[in-house]
C-alpha cells in the first residue's frame, strides 16, 4: 500500500468523498468503521498498483476462509500500520495517530474477546 496525493484522489474518485475526513470519522463513536478502514487500505493499494480492481471486486476477491471476523483485528492492524506510515508522516499528524492507535488498540481486544466466546460455545 502507497500513500500520498494520489491515494486521495483515487479514493475520492470511488467512494466521492474525502478520505482523511472518512478516517477522521471511522473513529467517531470510538468504534472503528472497518469499511471505512477497508475503503482506505483499497485507496492506498491502488496507489501503488493501477492493476487493483474497482472496490466492490477487491472485497470479493479476498478468500473467505482466510479473511474472516476473527482475523479483522490483525486486518485492523495492518491498515492502521498502512495508514500511519503512509498518511500521517509528519509531526503534526502525531495526535491523529494515537487516537487511531487507542481506538485500534480497543477494537482488536474487543474482537478478540468476541471471537473467543464464539469460538467457546
Amino acid at each position: 500500500m502507497q500513500g500520498g496525493p494520489l491515494a486521495l484522489v483515487n479514493y475520492r474518485g470511488e467512494f466521492g468523498t474525502d478520505l482523511m475526513a472518512d478516517a477522521i470519522g471511522a473513529f467517531g463513536d470510538g468504534t472503528p468503521d472497518i469499511a471505512v478502514l477497508l475503503q482506505i487500505a483499497w485507496a492506498m493499494a491502488k496507489t501503488a498498483d493501477d492493476a487493483v480492481s474497482p472496490f466492490p471486486k477487491w472485497i470479493r476477491e479476498f478468500d473467505s476462509r482466510e479473511f474472516t471476523l476473527g482475523d479483522t483485528a490483525g486486518a485492523v492492524g495492518v491498515i492502521d500500520s498502512a495508514i500511519s506510515a503512509e498518511l500521517f508522516r509528519g509531526r503534526p499528524s502525531r495526535r491523529i495517530r494515537r487516537r487511531l492507535g487507542r481506538c485500534l488498540d480497543s477494537l482488536a481486544k474487543r474482537l478478540g474477546r468476541r471471537a473467543d466466546g464464539l469460538l467457546h460455545r
